[in-house]
């Protein structure tokens, strides 16, 4: 037995115009929700630019993307659900936070963004609250990680040595009892600061010897008597530095070594992460040379951190430890027992 069938061009087109109509239908009735929100400088002022990511809770998918405007608005259209909605724009500290939307909701968030201390383009050593370095009243030098790395210094002074107003004055070679002046001001005239904590003796005075570079995310020189802020220590100016922070959710671990001339070895280790509201860095380093004569080695190992829990978006609480362990020889003709 023989069967056929045949279907006219005018029914074929039919179907198809109907199952077009029916998927346009379902595309055009998808549920959607809209985010919106302001962003603002802790001075209340709208901030242009700011870049805004919306990630869905678990991720799928591309996250949703948008540019606050001239007003420091923003809004983007996703599917219902919960998001993680990142708000970031150079020079001020990430913000994020946690949304549930349905379908048809548009909820407004206000979102207001503190400076990033360890921003090359912040100052926070010249005024009593951070600023923008544009801004500053005062002459500042900001050296940021990127920068230290490409002079390969690994001691403080030899570092600030090679910039502007600064001069160095060493008691002999590695280990020796070293002295920074500013500007040309005297040694004790320059207030120096370690996350915010005076590192300076009663009256100024302090040996940069063994003052290593590691750990250590950004040097801040403000140029200028800062006694008002600072105490009469700050006549020439202030030198404030800012241990790394750790910012990763996933740890990360960093090791470095390398050696020179008369048996000198230099080498240590990092490890810096985030949980939640919590960040660590610790690091480890030790550097040890035999020098260039008799009871001239030097060592010195240096142990740091920096502990700290946001409370909120503009307040934290931070401890800071930086420990140095050294021994210098004196160089002698003799050795001496």
């Amino acid at each position: 037995m023989r069967f056929s069938s045949r279907l006219s061009f005018p029914f074929c087109f039919a179907a198809f115009l109907i199952a077009l109509s029916v998927a346009s239908s379902s595309i055009a009735q998808t549920p959607t929700a809209k985010i919106s929100g302001v962003v603002t400088d802790p001075q209340e002022s709208v901030i242009v630019d700011a870049q805004v990511n919306a990630q869905s809770i678990p991720p799928a998918g591309q996250p949703g993307h948008g540019v606050s405007g001239s007003d420091g608005r923003f809004v983007l259209t996703v599917p219902p659900g919960r998001y993680r909605v990142t708000v970031a724009r150079d020079s001020f500290a990430t913000a994020e936070e946690e949304i549930t939307v349905a379908a048809g909701q548009a909820p407004e968030l206000q979102v207001r963004l503190a400076l990033e201390p360890l921003s090359s383009k912040v100052v926070v050593t010249a005024q009593a609250v951070p600023l923008e370095a544009d801004s500053s009243p005062a002459p500042v030098t900001i050296l940021t990680r990127e920068q230290i790395d490409q002079r390969l210094a690994t001691s403080l002074p030899d570092l600030l040595e090679t910039q502007p107003g600064f001069s160095l004055g060493r008691t002999g070679p590695e280990g020796g009892q070293t002295s920074l002046f500013l500007d040309g001001g005297n040694s004790n005239y320059t207030k120096v600061l370690v996350d915010g904590v005076p590192a300076n003796t009663p009256g100024g005075l302090i040996d940069f010897s063994n003052f290593t570079l590691d750990n250590i995310d950004k040097i801040e020189v403000v140029h200028g008597a800062e006694s008002a802020l600072y105490g009469s220590d700050a006549m020439d100016g202030v030198i404030q530095i800012f241990t790394h922070r750790g910012t990763t959710r996933i740890p990360e671990f960093t090791a470095f070594a390398d050696g020179g001339n008369f048996s000198t070895g230099h080498g240590g280790a990092e490890l810096s992460g985030l949980l939640g509201r919590f960040d660590y860095s610790a690091g480890f380093s030790d550097l040890e040379t035999s020098g260039q004569g008799l009871n001239d080695a030097f060592r010195n190992r240096t142990l740091s951190g920096l502990f700290g829990w946001r409370i909120s978006d503009t307040s934290r609480i931070n401890l800071s430890l930086r420990d140095n362990d050294s021994q210098a020889g004196t160089p002698s003709t003799r050795t001496f027992v």
